[in-house]
């Protein structure tokens, strides 16, 4: 963790106790009215002690805070090491809306290895029944992730999700393979994203045509179908020029260990949906096939919004409204 993201993140006890020491500093400089400089530091620590309060105790609560990007779930919207300004206000007085990119309090269930590193711990100590159950308990409320994703379903809508793939000739191929064998389509050092739009493939943006897709997986004569990946939402597919890359799996999903809650599917005329709850939202990351959001871990809770993400404020290349 920067220094920065530590100071922007500096806990409420440390906050008051630093304000604290530097009213007594204040105090005690005063006294020493022999020396100018003292003065003047006492000024400076008196200053500082109100900017802290404003900043730490009213800003930061109720209006405006910092975050810190820490992983690619969010790219090409938001990259690693991005520091944005997040609105803390906005969603008292409207709901989060489809397209809103939010910071919320990420559930335990989004951070596996967190669980299982206190379960590890509260064996390490010997605890046992109820006080084991209020270890674990207490220690994973604490140790909750902020996230940052993008909102896709609101309560009411019914989603869905359709995996992108192309057929060459009589072969199906998904986005993992495809990102194998057209990886020297990729830009220089670039991710080598594949991206299927509008009955074209693009990696990492650049167009690649039929002839050189059929040519790569070995087929050089044959005849070439793109069918993109898809979210829909109350059966109209959305646009979404945000993504790195469409989807690559189906949702919801309806087997394995990260199956979809069963309560929250509805089925008509033999489609599958999700039907977002009162009180829950669907989030996604923009990085749609390598984001760990609400199609693995379920639905968000609407009271675990922190605010909408509103600004990245540094490096200084990168300052930009979010969209």
């Amino acid at each position: 963790m920067s220094i920065t993201e530590r100071l922007a993140n500096l806990s409420i006890p440390t906050v008051i106790i630093t304000i604290v020491v530097l009213l007594i500093l204040r105090w005690l400089l005063l006294k020493q009215k022999k020396y100018a400089i003292a003065k003047s530091i006492a000024e400076f620590a008196e200053s500082l002690a109100v900017a802290m309060g404003l900043v730490f105790l009213v800003i930061r609560p109720f209006f405006v805070q910092a975050f810190f990007i820490p992983s690619a779930s969010m790219e090409p919207t938001l990259m690693i090491h991005d520091h944005i300004l997040v609105n803390k206000l906005v969603y008292r007085f409207r709901e989060p809306k489809l397209g809103d990119v939010i910071v919320f309090k990420a559930p335990i269930e989004a951070t596996p290895d967190v669980k299982e590193q206190v379960i590890a711990e509260a064996d390490e100590r010997g605890l046992e029944g109820a006080e084991r159950e209020e270890f674990i308990k207490r220690e994973c409320k604490r140790r909750e992730k902020d996230f940052i994703k993008r909102v896709i379903g609101v309560p009411g809508d019914l989603v869905r999700v359709t995996p992108g793939y192309v057929i060459v000739g009589q072969t199906q191929y998904g986005h993992r393979y495809l990102e194998s064998v057209l990886h020297g389509f990729a830009t220089p050092n670039g991710p080598g994203k594949v991206k299927l739009s509008n009955g074209k493939v693009l990696v990492d943006g650049r167009l690649v045509s039929n002839s050189e897709i059929a040519a790569a997986v070995g087929e050089p004569n044959a005849r070439v179908k793109v069918v993109p990946g898809k979210v829909y939402i109350n059966g109209k597919a959305i646009n979404e020029p945000y993504t790195a890359e469409d989807p690559d799996m189906e949702y919801p999903l309806l087997s394995g260990p990260r199956m979809t809650n069963p309560k929250w599917i509805v089925t008509k005329n033999g489609v599958h949906y999700v039907k977002i709850p009162k009180g829950k939202l669907l989030v996604m990351g923009d990085n749609r096939n390598d984001s760990n959001d609400a199609r693995f871990w379920g639905l968000l809770d609407r009271k675990r919004v922190l605010g909408k993400a509103m600004f990245v404020f540094w490096p200084v290349t990168r300052i930009r409204w979010v969209r």
